[in-house]
């Protein structure tokens, strides 16, 4: 089945504007302490850089807020190819899972660069709040997602199978340990971007007949 909307060609290069916000935000944001900076550090380091930790961690929102868009977009093409609701929803959690995940992340940045000028705010309670920001751990949201995808591309055709294998890769990156887990994050970035130009460029998946459900490709 095909279609004339625009939105089935505009909606999936959100995925580029979420990978560019989320890179600008990291950019913006700079150099950052890890979380094993004594306490006593930080408030001279946010003194300095915290109106740009803020405004990264803005960004980083307005991002996440894009891949909402990528994603529903992503869900809307395994709808159409018929994708089980199984694997479509898996997709759907994943990403809903995700986005709670960048939108705390980007508040995150965005509250310590606004309390970190505070005199009033003790260097322990900063610190807590900086560990949050500068750990991180595995993205459950983010695998369930590539999961997904990688399942509705190689079982039934919904993607192009290149999205779906090298989704499936992140997908295991994103579970290994640091810092491979962080670099497997960074690529994301750039599969997302991808994945919405490809969609763009290709808004129809490969045809099922009408009234049959996909079947998995042998």
């Amino acid at each position: 089945m095909t279609t004339d909307n625009p939105l089935r060609r505009i909606a999936p290069l959100a995925g580029v504007l979420s990978a560019g916000l989320n890179i600008a935000g990291d950019l913006t944001i700079g150099p950052f302490p890890d979380g094993s900076t004594p306490a006593a550090d930080l408030p001279a380091y946010y003194r300095a850089h915290g109106a740009h930790v803020s405004l990264g961690g803005t960004l980083m929102m307005l991002g996440a807020v894009c891949f909402v868009v990528f994603a529903a977009a992503m869900w809307a093409r395994l709808h159409s190819a018929r994708v089980p609701a199984l694997v479509s929803g898996v997709v759907l959690l994943g990403a809903a899972v995700d986005a709670m995940n960048e939108l705390n992340g980007g508040a995150v940045y965005h509250l310590l660069g606004d309390i970190g000028r505070d005199p009033a705010v003790t260097g322990s309670a900063l610190q807590a709040w900086h560990i949050h920001g500068a750990e991180f751990g595995v993205s459950g949201g983010a695998v369930l997602f590539l999961l997904g995808i990688a399942a509705a591309g190689i079982g039934y055709r919904a993607v192009p199978r290149w999205l779906a294998w090298t989704g499936l890769v992140l997908a295991a990156g994103l579970l290994a340990p640091s810092p491979y887990g962080f670099f497997a994050a960074m690529l994301m970035l750039v599969w997302v971007a991808a994945a919405g130009i490809a969609l763009a460029m290709r808004p129809e998946p490969v045809a099922v007949p009408s009234g049959q459900v996909a079947q998995p490709v042998g």
